[in-house]
């Protein structure tokens, strides 16, 4: 199989069109960064539980043999996908650095080469479109601004599009809301003994007093080691406290409401992000919540960026795709996926084998599977039916059976 990360178009040969228009296309500004917002503990939650989901799921290569037939791939890209994506990074990075650009961003990039893939920052990247009648694209140019600024074709980036403009625009009001609350937390906890309000005196003071006089209420009274000091005032100050205490500005029930909000940005449960706000009471609820609604959107945008552009035309045509493998997600408790296991081998959905892998055990020598009359089994390594109930043996191939499960004297010819 041709090395798919090698191209055969030579250095500079990209086809221009002269008569096309440029149009450059960047992302709509943001007055929130991705570094103010994971400061946010709701965003980092929420980032790190969908970026960490994802990239430990291993993908796969398959190919579609017929309607009822699919056959795992062994190839390169699998290995660079799951392992090393490239010298330094291993996959596992690679992806979770490329989900979260999709998440805040709306979309990711990634950098193919011969050897491997690598993670383009979004915020780093401009495209610039061709156009020759003015309303359906011809080409695409990505411009790189790193250490220095690189124009790539577009065979050699990867795009991850969400068709949004991620949250760091679609949700900036919720985010400047819970970055206001953070900053207003901290500066209330680093003053929490100062009394704030109006100092009025008496006399007249001058700049000088006055600003000896702030400064020096500020020092006592300043910083969590100075809670509790009674405040001395001298002979014509008079102190009139203005803040309004924390209790009356219901902070617990703003954060409260700024982790909903957060999970509904993200569209995860919000009980992944607050225990306490347990909607369906039941882990494995929550997962299949979690993966069809906030999950398989990501995955699926992932997949089809693998398809277009790791496959050649030919594997397309003949069946190949790749695929996530997303069962680790909806693992339960010990005893539910026992119980799962043993109820689908018992419908002859699974062989003995097939499920004792699934519960990490050794295979036993000879597999089978169970049959629906009173409990049948039967030996996949020669087609023979055990009847558990009856007793008698039955190889199925070539030989004819009675209806009652006896075999059928053979025809002899006569010499």
């Amino acid at each position: 199989m041709a090395n798919p990360f090698a191209w055969n178009r030579k250095d500079g040969e990209v086809p221009k069109d002269y008569f096309s228009t440029a149009i450059l296309t960047t992302r709509p500004p943001t007055s929130i960064t991705e570094a103010q917002a994971l400061k946010i503990p709701a965003v980092k939650a929420a980032v790190e539980l969908v970026t960490n989901a994802i990239s430990t799921l291993p993908v796969y290569l398959y190919k579609e043999v017929n309607e009822r037939e699919v056959e795992k791939i062994d190839d390169e890209r699998v290995s660079i996908l799951n392992h090393d994506s490239n010298k330094y990074e291993t996959a596992q990075m690679v992806t979770k650095q490329a989900v979260q650009d999709y998440l805040l961003r709306g979309i990711a990039y990634l950098y193919r080469t011969d050897n491997g893939i690598h993670h383009l920052p979004a915020r780093n990247v401009k495209v610039e479109e061709f156009t020759v009648d003015g309303i359906t694209v011809s080409r695409k140019e990505f411009i790189y601004e790193g250490i220095k600024t690189v124009t790539l074709q577009e065979h050699e980036v990867m795009v991850i599009d969400s068709g949004t403009n991620g949250i760091l625009v679609d949700g900036e009001e919720i985010l400047k809301t819970a970055t206001n609350q953070v900053s207003y937390t901290l500066s209330l906890l680093e003053n929490s003994a100062v009394p704030v309000g109006v100092l009025k005196a008496s006399a007249w003071l001058t700049e000088a007093a006055i600003k000896r006089l702030r400064e020096s209420f500020t020092s006592l009274y300043t910083g969590p080691k100075n809670t509790g000091k009674t405040i001395v005032l001298e002979e014509g100050l008079d102190f009139q406290p203005l803040s309004m205490k924390p209790e009356e500005l219901q902070l617990s029930e703003t954060g409260k409401k700024i982790i909903s909000d957060v999970a509904r940005l993200f569209n995860i449960p919000e009980s992944l992000l607050n225990s306490n706000a347990n909607k369906y009471n039941s882990l494995e609820a929550n997962n299949v919540y979690f993966l069809q609604n906030t999950l398989l959107p990501i995955i699926t945008a992932l997949e089809s960026s693998f398809d277009k552009h790791l496959l050649t035309g030919e594997e397309k045509k003949n069946g190949y795709y790749f695929r996530f493998d997303t069962s680790e997600i909806l693992r339960t408790t010990e005893a539910e996926k026992v119980k799962t296991i043993a109820e689908e081998f018992k419908a002859g959905l699974l062989t003995l084998n097939q499920s004792l892998h699934k519960l990490d055990l050794p295979p036993e020598a000879r597999d089978f599977r169970l049959l629906s009359i009173g409990s049948v089994m039967k030996y996949s390594d020669d087609n023979e039916l055990v009847f558990l109930n009856l007793g008698p043996t039955i190889e199925q191939g070539d030989v004819a059976l009675h209806e009652d499960g006896t075999k059928k004297p053979e025809d002899r010819a006569s010499v």
